[in-house]
């Protein structure tokens, strides 16, 4: 099975998600607000590099060049928060700049530390793949967490200091950023659907590798299983903003899926199976002597040399079905993924 373009790395940096806080006069605090929050505003570039990367079919991995330079951005950000003086006495809202500014650093240095050693095992299995996008959610929890923090210590400062803000729209860069990392929040969810019968395929494929008869028969079952699920998950699932096609195509794959379970995969088991009886039979013609061959044990014999023989013409046609079928098929799924970013997150 070839690797997919895993694009699971979803990275929301939220001090962008509620737009521009003005006032409504101009004021000393005014201006010492305005001046922190550029401080911030001007990462939003960086930001928007990394997610733009990600949503391209990078994994976290390939765009560590656009990670290390967004947290070297939010180092040189913390370190021109901490030069400023307080607002006369009060250092309340500065501090909580300074804080979120940290959380940030934090996130993208340690725990994306962690998620990249992650993502380096997360196809190895569902579970793995799932506690590898659950990261990544709390990860961005910290952040809207503490942006929350932020925004108060915003309203409070404001409040103190007579000013009324009004919430502005989000300039163009700020709704690409959050446009980009809500796309990719709703592919995660589908991903994780189409990710469990995905999976499941590569242990039967490892079972046809060990000849494992019975790990292919429970494998196909819970193929089966698997497939079921997953159409009903994408039922209660919404389309994205009037979008159904990615929805669409993953019950395209779970379509395929079935009919390599239902048809292609049980065809291949009785090569197996065939190969196993042939061998069985062969052992015991080795181990008698002509003479002593009965007439039933030729008639097995035969019997199961020509079975084994018609099986593997069957296996070697449908195990070439199967490899094209399946890379057309997880091609049309890439390509259906890309135009889903390209519609929704560019």
């Amino acid at each position: 099975m070839r690797n997919l373009n895993l694009k699971v790395a979803s990275l929301l940096i939220l001090f962008v998600a509620t737009g521009f806080l003005k006032a409504q006069t101009t004021s000393p605090p005014l201006t010492y607000m305005q001046e922190l929050s550029t401080i911030t505003s001007e990462l939003k570039d960086e930001t928007w590099q990394y997610l733009k990367a990600v949503t391209k079919g990078k994994g976290a991995r390939k765009v560590e060049k656009k990670r290390m330079e967004l947290i070297k951005e939010v180092s040189v950000r913390k370190s021109q928060v901490s030069a400023k003086k307080p607002f006369t006495e009060d250092a309340s809202y500065k501090n909580a700049v300074k804080d979120y500014l940290q959380m940030t650093y934090t996130v993208l240095k340690e725990d994306f530390d962690k998620i990249l050693d992650m993502e380096d095992i997360a196809e190895q299995s569902y579970d793995l793949m799932e506690a590898y996008i659950l990261a990544k959610e709390l990860a961005n929890k910290k952040l809207d967490d503490a942006f929350e923090k932020l925004i108060a210590a915003q309203e409070k400062f404001a409040a103190a200091n007579d000013i009324t803000l009004v919430e502005g729209e989000m300039d163009k860069k700020s709704a690409k950023i959050d446009k980009a990392s809500k796309a990719l929040e709703y592919y995660n969810d589908v991903f994780l659907i189409f990710f469990k019968s995905y999976k499941q395929e590569a242990y039967i494929m490892d079972a046809f590798e060990r000849a494992d008869v019975n790990a292919m028969e429970q494998n196909i079952n819970s193929m089966l299983l698997f497939n079921e699920e997953g159409v009903e998950k994408l039922k209660q699932l919404d389309s994205y903003n009037g979008d159904a096609q990615l929805k669409v195509a993953a019950n395209q794959v779970f379509k395929y899926f079935d009919e390599e379970a239902k048809i292609h995969y049980p065809s291949m088991v009785n090569f197996y199976v065939a190969k196993d009886n042939f061998e069985k039979a062969q052992k015991v013609m080795e181990t008698t002597k002509k003479s002593k061959r009965t007439k039933e044990q030729v008639e097995t014999y035969n019997k199961a040399v020509a079975e084994f023989n018609k099986e593997v013409k069957k296996f070697n046609e449908t195990s070439e079905l199967t490899n094209k079928g399946r890379s057309k098929t997880l091609d049309y799924w890439n390509k259906e993924v890309d135009r889903f970013f390209d519609r929704n997150a560019n």
